[in-house]
């Protein structure tokens, strides 16, 4: 037993603590208590998830603003999305255009755009947009990024409005972010996947866990900002959000699971989808369109339907195709061509059904599975406006190639797609709102996590997502930094 005296000191020893603790303050609210909190911590002001196109330029306008950053990726290298693709970004009054004196202004971009989605977007986010593409390419500009000179068109719109880096495609636009992150004082940590936001007392995020090689780390921010990219590599998300593309291919970065919008939600964030992805040509799993056999989704011949007819003019949108796909029910459709082929290409993909050959179009359609008649009329029908010099079917601008010359050969062509559409919705400021349209406390969203005010059905035109996320992400890097000076 403990003597009277004993007793006394440990007492006025559990005082002293007690009042020591009572008297500790935090400039940074705790999580709630259900979070176990032992592993490392970290302390930032501002905590980026997700380091593509709009977590970079997140992190270097927040460092920038005087924050402290830190950059988490789940992947082992940086770029998300942006790193596998072309590199095609789609602005106005951007420096080349001007220096060529292209004179298409913010406002014909911004209508574009509208006119593609049936006016169902956020208009100020879009007109925000435009009007900040030529800002946005400049400032790529001062970061390091070299566009090329030559422009081009995209999407269904003639304009000249596509850019591209010169070298290196999507590697070409995240290197020099990249480097310009880590001079700028960005914490950059990968392989490390966000796995749960922090959410203090009075329902304000104060920063995150993260599973580092199996390793828990507490990070605690000020703020945070989720550029986790999208979920059409995830199954379950897809059929919750676009089911219209339950059985496409997705040919996204692997790491376009959807955490960043569980994550959102799991807070209380509004969701907005449209049952829509960014819709691609593709050749299932295993042949992406980065392929030789998957590169002939894009050949220039006849499009015929799994009924043995035309469908579209072969030269549409691929996004559109694909809508239009969607619309009739479609899961694949042929693209018809003759002897003046990549012949041996194709008979690579015969055994995998997705190339066919036949002596005659009635031996092709059989080959395929398409009622003979209906294909063989396809072709005659063809085969005469392309003598006529003038598609009055579909309107196909530019020449229509003649398919005469046996053997004959198609490839089959699948829905898939290179991104999803819809995430939480997100103000001007990139602030996460609740369903009540308030602002959930602490919490920014950019880039393709947070498109689904941006886009409807279709995808407008190739270059739109990047130059969307790197405008997007700068002003939740910046406002996110106000918030927490």
């Amino acid at each position: 037993m403990l003597s009277k005296k004993r007793f006394l000191v440990f007492v006025s020893v559990l005082l002293i603590v007690g009042l020591l603790a009572g008297c500790t303050t935090s400039s940074n609210p705790t999580a709630k208590d259900e979070t176990d909190t032992e592993g490392k911590v970290i302390e930032k002001d501002i905590l980026v998830i997700g380091g593509g196109a709009a977590g970079l330029a997140a992190a270097i306008e927040a460092a920038d603003e005087g924050a402290s950053v830190i950059l988490v990726e789940k992947m082992s290298y940086l770029g998300g999305s942006t790193l596998i693709s072309a590199g095609i970004m789609y602005g106005a009054e951007t420096p080349i255009q001007k220096q060529q004196g292209i004179t298409e202004t913010w406002e014909d971009l911004a209508a574009y755009w509208i006119d593609m989605a049936e006016g169902n977007v956020d208009v100020d986010l879009i007109n925000y947009i435009a009007s900040h593409s030529g800002e946005t390419f400049e400032w790529l500009e001062e970061q390091g990024v070299e566009f090329a000179e030559g422009l081009s068109p995209q999407g269904v719109s003639p304009a000249l409005r596509g850019h591209t880096p010169k070298e290196g495609r999507g590697m070409g636009l995240i290197q020099p972010l990249e480097k310009t992150a880590r001079e700028k004082g960005v914490e950059i940590l990968p392989n490390a996947p966000a796995t749960k936001l922090l959410v203090n007392d009075e329902n304000e995020i104060v920063g995150a866990e993260v599973d580092e090689k199996g390793e828990k780390i507490i990070i605690n921010a000020k703020a945070v900002i989720l550029a986790t990219g999208g979920y059409d590599r995830n199954p379950e998300l897809i059929a919750e959000y676009a089911p219209v593309a339950n059985n496409y291919t997705s040919y996204s970065a692997v790491g376009n699971v959807g955490d960043g919008l569980v994550m959102a939600r799991e807070v209380g964030a509004e969701i907005v989808s449209k049952n829509s992805v960014i819709g691609f040509k593709g050749m299932g799993p295993d042949y992406p369109y980065t392929t030789p056999l998957g590169g002939l989704v894009f050949l220039p011949g006849l499009y015929v339907n799994p009924n043995g007819e035309r469908f579209v003019q072969e030269n549409e949108h691929y996004a559109v195709v694909v809508d239009i796909m969607a619309k009739n029910g479609y899961d694949a459709y042929y693209v018809i061509i003759d002897k003046n082929t990549p012949t041996e290409i194709i008979e690579s993909g015969i055994e995998d059904g997705y190339g066919f050959k036949g002596e005659t179009i009635e031996d092709l359609a059989e080959a395929i599975g398409l009622p003979v008649e209906n294909l063989v009329e396809t072709v005659e029908r063809y085969n005469q406006l392309a003598g006529l010099g003038v598609d009055e079917d579909f309107g196909k601008a530019g020449e229509l190639n003649v398919i005469e010359e046996g053997p004959y050969y198609a490839v089959k062509v699948t829905p898939a797609m290179i991104g999803s559409i819809g995430g939480p919705k997100v103000t001007l400021e990139g602030r996460v709102l609740n369903p009540e349209g308030n602002a959930v406390k602490g919490l920014f969203a950019a880039g393709e996590v947070a498109n689904g005010q941006l886009y409807n059905e279709v995808y407008p035109a190739s270059g739109t997502s990047i130059t969307m996320s790197f405008t997007l992400g700068r002003v939740a890097g910046r406002e996110a930094a106000k918030e927490v000076k």
